[in-house]
């Protein structure tokens, strides 16, 4: 279910983990404040456009099918605890302290809504996740808390081991015939409890070596040194100016249209937008995802950017 970050040879894996987090959070300012379904739909088809471009659209698929079923959940639970709408489909029971139980168009086509920007928002985290260095990231806070960043990052680094290691340990108590499957749960739990003692005395050791390992290296003797610096390239400053102009499209939509309303009436889509700016924030993601897809094919404009 976790994501795993690969390196890869795409633009969207060489830019600045900066540029990134500003890309993403671009995405999702967007997402959250453009109600309107046409923005939600261009936001929805760049993001996968993207995650396509980075290829890690299939190592995100996990991630994906869970934000979709959540999506789907919360398009089917919200006409039956939201009423609101006039334009009644199902007329349902009365329920004590609640009231009736009807279904409208406009609760159902919000929840439609609500769930597609839900697994926008996830997609946009999970190119975050599958695009940016995690050691980059975590170098990038560092910079604002230099302890907190060198607990996540050693916990980031001790967890794929754990992993591993709990799967060998499972297989190797399966192949003995313990009784990990099966049975009530109590008797589960017991047939793991030695599995879960023994990953934890490991775990405690792994760190014991660790800090052994930093004090003999002399860590935090002196001051910090660095073994590479990340600078800012031509690539981070389009990546950002396209992020400026996300922003600057959520900022003139809000300003120009206001908001998309679902209740009473069902607003329409298309008299509600400002094509203006719906055409601005098409044309951005477009251009960027031209850019990425031109980047590994045109020798001469990868070396420019």
């Amino acid at each position: 279910m976790l994501p795993v970050y690969r390196e890869k040879d795409t633009l969207l894996h060489g830019l600045h983990p900066l540029s990134a987090l500003a890309l993403a959070f671009s995405l999702v300012a967007a997402t959250l404040i453009l109600d309107n379904p046409l923005y939600t739909a261009v936001l929805c088809s760049g993001v996968i456009a993207m995650l396509a471009q980075a290829e890690v659209l299939g190592n995100g698929k996990p991630l994906l099918r869970a934000a979709a079923f959540m999506g789907m959940m919360v398009a089917l639970i919200n006409p039956l605890v939201n009423n609101a709408g006039e334009h009644v489909l199902i007329y349902g029971p009365h329920i004590p302290m609640w009231g009736k139980l009807n279904i409208t168009l406009e609760a159902l086509l919000y929840g439609v809504a609500a769930g597609a920007r839900l697994f926008t928002v996830v997609a946009a985290f999970c190119l975050v996740a599958l695009a940016v260095n995690p050691d980059d990231l975590l170098e990038l806070l560092s910079r604002l808390s230099f302890r907190s960043s060198l607990s996540a990052a050693l916990a980031v680094r001790l967890y794929p081991s754990m992993a591993v290691e709990a799967r060998e340990m499972r297989d190797t108590q399966l192949a003995r015939g313990d009784p990990l499957r099966g049975g009530g749960r109590i008797s589960r739990a017991k047939a793991h409890l030695p599995l879960l003692l023994s990953l934890f005395q490991g775990a405690l050791d792994r760190a014991a070596s660790i800090a052994e390992s930093m004090s003999a290296r002399g860590f935090g003797s002196r001051g910090r040194t660095r073994y590479r610096r990340r600078r800012l390239r031509p690539r981070d400053l389009i990546a950002t100016l396209v992020s400026l102009g996300i922003i600057g499209t959520v900022v003139t939509a809000s300003l120009r249209s206001g908001g998309y309303s679902f209740v009473p009436v069902i607003a329409n889509p298309l008299t509600e937008v400002d094509w203006l700016a719906w055409g601005a924030l098409s044309a951005a993601l477009l251009a960027f995802l031209f850019i990425c897809g031109s980047w590994r094919r045109w020798h001469w404009w990868r070396s420019r950017i």
